[in-house]
């Protein structure tokens, strides 16, 4: 959309465009700043919902008001000087990665990153989609400049068109999702400090953690769920282990093993325990896996079900 840009404030809502046209003669382009804010609102409300299911993300509805507010805000640019095309992309791919910060948060960077790119990609692409309808059908309903979209419609009528598709976006959301599976734990019994332990343990598929000695998988034990299960003197250990204190010796009988877990935050040292041998508790006796080492983590798991972890190649 090529136009002068010495915009007339005339309307409190309204911004007049001088284009230029052929043979000197001018017309003016009425841009109402509500319609557009409202527009790119909830265009950015739907492309961020889009963006969330794709990364596998849920953002609350504050948040995606707060997101979506900024996405509107950013439109302005509508109203800048027309941009290269590099300049206009990187702009969009900014405000991407800040709109998704607000929306989704920015702990976990990768998952931001995703989400940021699939916002931009999904709303650089919505952008050519106007571009090619204009040029194929000459719309004066629909322009676009600096990749920033304006629709010329009653605001009254995208008010509701608005509360109508948020409405069915949060309705197919909720309608469509996956139920979550059952969760199905197994029975798993091992010896420490001589006494006999049994835990309920869930399968984690993202559980990689191995032995470095033995190179084997290791079952992750949850000391808060499973604290009272352990002897006290393993117990106080591990306790006064994850409270930074003084690093002391094993209890008498338990050989200590450290074992390296990574995440997506930090990488650690988990403490950890060899013993003879992990069982699993079946309906005819105990099977033995021989699984020779568990490692624990301070924090609980967050279900009652279980106390442990195990990855996919343990049993």
């Amino acid at each position: 959309m090529c136009v002068s840009w010495s915009a007339h404030f005339h309307h409190p809502r309204r911004i007049y465009w001088k284009t230029p046209q052929e043979e000197g003669c001018t017309i003016k382009t009425v841009i109402y700043l509500d319609v557009l804010l409202l527009v790119n609102f909830l265009v950015a409300y739907l492309l961020l919902q889009a963006a969330g299911v794709l990364t596998g993300q849920r953002a609350s509805f504050a948040r995606m008001l707060t997101g979506s507010v900024c996405a509107a805000v950013s439109a302005l640019i509508l109203f800048a000087p027309e941009l290269s095309y590099p300049v206009q992309i990187m702009y969009k791919l900014a405000t991407a990665l800040a709109i998704a910060a607000l929306t989704f948060g920015w702990r976990d960077k990768l998952r931001l990153l995703a989400a940021a790119c699939w916002y931009a990609a999904l709303n650089i692409l919505l952008a050519g989609l106007v571009v090619l309808i204009i040029f194929q059908t000459g719309t004066t309903l629909l322009q676009t400049g600096n990749l920033a979209v304006y629709l010329r419609v009653s605001p009254l009528l995208l008010l509701g068109l608005s509360g109508l598709c948020c409405g069915a976006v949060e309705v197919g959301l909720r309608f469509f999702r996956r139920r979550p599976s059952k969760q199905e734990t197994v029975g798993l019994e091992f010896e420490l400090c001589g006494t006999c332990i049994h835990l309920r343990a869930m399968l984690d598929t993202g559980c990689h953690l191995t032995d470095p000695i033995t190179c084997m998988p290791v079952l992750v034990v949850s000391l808060t769920d499973a604290g009272s299960r352990l002897p006290p003197e393993v117990r106080q250990f591990l306790a006064s282990w994850f409270a930074g204190g003084d690093k002391t010796d094993p209890p008498a009988g338990a050989q200590l093993r450290l074992i390296p877990c990574s995440t997506a935050a930090q990488r650690s040292l988990l403490p950890g325990f060899a013993v003879r041998n992990i069982g699993l508790i079946t309906k005819t006796g105990v099977l033995q896996l021989g699984r020779t080492a568990i490692a624990f983590a301070p924090e609980s798991f967050g279900d009652p079900q279980y106390e442990a972890l195990y990855g996919s190649d343990f049993l």
